[in-house]
């Protein structure tokens, strides 16, 4: 599984609105310069811990003093 339909997939199992979450994975895809066409698991994956450690430094500069 790859691509668009991997994308809808994990949209899905948010529980978010999917096109909220499926613009937002192919904007992360872009900015890393990877095919939305041809994202694997573990592209997708790569991205997403990405994306988790950036949501995790900017929450920590906000609420750690």
């Amino acid at each position: 599984m790859k691509g668009k339909e991997l994308l809808n997939i994990v949209a899905n199992a948010t529980g978010l609105p999917q096109k909220l979450i499926v613009e937002e994975l192919q904007y992360m895809a872009s900015k890393a310069g990877l095919s939305i066409e041809q994202l694997t698991l573990n592209e997708l994956r790569d991205l997403l811990t990405e994306y988790l450690q950036d949501v995790l430094v900017l929450a920590k500069k906000k609420y750690i003093l």
